[in-house]
């Protein structure tokens, strides 16, 4: 029997690790073979792809980003083959195999690690036998259990991450990388709070499948372990490995629980890492005590928050911090008080996520001790529950707005440095609130505009509140730039005017030697703000084999040089 395996990514950057993994568990024993599809990808083309296989079987990966798409996937190849078996595996399915066996045209559900159980399936399809296997649902029976795969089995697989059919793409995509399965915390409202405990993959296995693919050029490694810095000894092993075998253009993204760092590896990482070879990503949720009490977090804020800026005085790191809105017990100020707590260690961007209640956690199952109000339909998110009302998230969606624009866009550096310094000092929550309101009130798109178009918008909202920041604003405007941008985005003068000016600037001999410029440079390659009586402000594109030279200069009709 022939099966194809398929899942939905978010993006076309992204693998899907679990494909590859089923597939080299079972292709020499079975014909088998995957397909990856985004979301942007049409229905019809995925419905075709799949068909036009001639498969027997389709194993289908649900997720929560994909839930929608997936199942509109099963009914149309039921109406299209009626006979085709549809097995569904993932965390989406994983905790409530009954719902969608109940609920979806399928014939069978695989909870929890799928590479082997999902052989045995085939092998019991394709010789008649019994299908009542441990982690297998179907409509004659339901399983509870949530298969757990063998990691020395696992290990003598041939290696899912150099793959014939993945070595031309390797470069351009995010690679997910494991080294152990499982999760020590019991987080409430996370999926990986039901799997008990962790298992490690054996050293030489991660060691050289990493080297494999630090040799195939890959640019992007993401670990996908729950907690990286569990277990100090395999840190350790593992950092040792990716230093030895550093490679210019590389990034290596691991999430840590920050108040586990030990002093001797934040020590190892200011002193012996390459500058943003690692990257961090930090869940911090709340710094409400009681709400992680509620959701059983275990977490000392204030050894994180030590932890986080002895790592951003070393510099080595960039960080994703993360919130979570709508847990129990936070109400709207005390939320606020979350996000000025951790906005101000000042981390290269501050995730802020809304409460999403995943089918089987322990939260959801306990949503009406905490009058939780959330959409039925993927991805889950909370409205409301007894603690914030509907109005305050969805303020807080506008904070998530303004936070994306103009923080972790990273475009805005020097001005919101500035405001986050002096006007909005330890008010960070305060700013992108008044921003989120502004575009409210004002009806501004958060999506479809333009760079320039985010520039004029703050530069709208910060005179209303008589902040006079333009100097800062017109220095990240062109420092978002490699090149001269076709127009400016405040200026007095048109651009006829102003290219004239250059022009005149261009035939100034004396000015362009001292400067080491060209007339070429001046017209082709620098941009022009006016600063007054015939005194310009000229910022000068030079590339360079390493970027973008930006040059200030300051011109006058008496040739006056500052």
């Amino acid at each position: 029997m022939k099966t194809v395996l398929a899942t939905i990514n978010a993006k076309y950057i992204h693998t899907s690790l679990a494909l590859r993994w089923l597939y080299v568990a079972n292709k020499d024993r079975f014909d088998i073979s995957f397909k990856e599809f985004t979301l942007k990808d049409t229905l019809d083309n995925i419905v075709s792809s799949i068909l036009d296989s001639n498969c027997d079987i389709v194993g289908l990966g649900v997720y929560i980003w994909n839930v929608k798409q997936t199942k509109q996937l099963v009914c149309r190849l039921r109406q299209a083959k009626p006979q085709l078996i549809i097995i569904l595996g993932g965390p989406e399915v994983t905790y409530e195999p009954d719902f969608f066996i109940t609920n979806w045209d399928i014939d069978y559900v695989i909870s929890g690690e799928g590479e082997f159980v999902l052989g045995e399936l085939i092998y019991a399809l394709e010789n008649k036998l019994s299908d009542q296997l441990a982690g297998v649902s179907s409509k004659s029976k339901i399983s509870n259990e949530v298969v757990q795969a063998d990691m020395q089995q696992l290990a003598r697989l041939e290696s899912p991450y150099t793959l014939d059919e993945d070595k031309e793409d390797l470069k351009n995509r995010l690679i997910y990388f494991e080294t152990s399965r499982g999760c020590p915390y019991q987080c409430q409202y996370c999926l990986s709070s039901l799997e008990k405990g962790v298992r490690y993959f054996d050293r030489d296995y991660i060691f050289s499948n990493l080297k494999q693919l630090i040799d195939n050029r890959v640019r992007q490694l993401k670990f996908l372990d729950r907690t990286f810095n569990l277990n100090r000894e395999h840190t350790l092993a593992v950092f040792d490995f990716l230093l030895e075998h550093h490679r210019e253009n590389l990034v290596c993204q691991f999430e840590i629980y920050a108040d586990l760092l030990h002093p001797d590896i934040i020590e190892y990482i200011n002193t012996q890492l390459p500058k943003d070879f690692f990257r961090f990503e930090i869940g911090i949720q709340s710094t409400y005590e009681p709400t992680n009490v509620a959701v059983k977090r275990k977490q000392n804020f204030e050894l994180l928050a030590d932890n986080v800026r002895k790592l951003i005085l070393g510099g080595k790191i960039d960080f994703h911090l993360d919130l979570i809105a709508g847990l129990p017990y936070e109400t709207f100020p005390r939320f606020s008080k979350s996000f000025n707590d951790v906005f101000v260690l000042r981390a290269k961007e501050v995730q802020l996520g809304f409460l999403k209640m995943l089918r089987g956690t322990a939260l959801r199952k306990g949503a009406d001790a905490y009058g939780y109000v959330y959409d039925t339909e993927a991805p889950y998110e909370i409205r409301s529950n007894d603690s914030i009302s509907e109005q305050e998230l969805d303020r807080i969606h506008g904070v998530e707005h303004a936070l994306e624009k103009y923080w972790n866009s990273g475009r805005f550096k020097r001005t919101m440095n500035r405001l986050c310094d002096e006007q909005y000092a330890g008010r960070y929550f305060e700013l992108f609130d008044e921003i989120g309101q502004y575009y409210t009130k004002h009806k501004l798109p958060h999506m479809g505009y333009q760079l320039e178009d985010l520039f004029r918008t703050l530069d709208s909202f910060l005179n209303t509140k008589g902040i006079d920041l333009f100097d800062e604003l017109r220095f990240d405007y062109y420092a978002n730039f490699s090149q001269r941008p076709t127009g400016f985005w405040k200026q007095d003068e048109d651009r006829k005017s102003l290219k004239k000016i250059l022009y005149g600037i261009g035939q100034d001999k004396d000015f362009l030697e001292e400067n080491n410029l060209t007339r070429k440079i001046i017209e082709k390659q620098t941009a022009i703000y006016s600063m007054g009586t015939e005194r310009y402000e000229l910022v000068v594109f030079l590339p360079t084999t390493t970027g973008c030279l930006r040059k200030a200069l300051y011109y006058t009709e008496n040739k006056d040089i500052n």
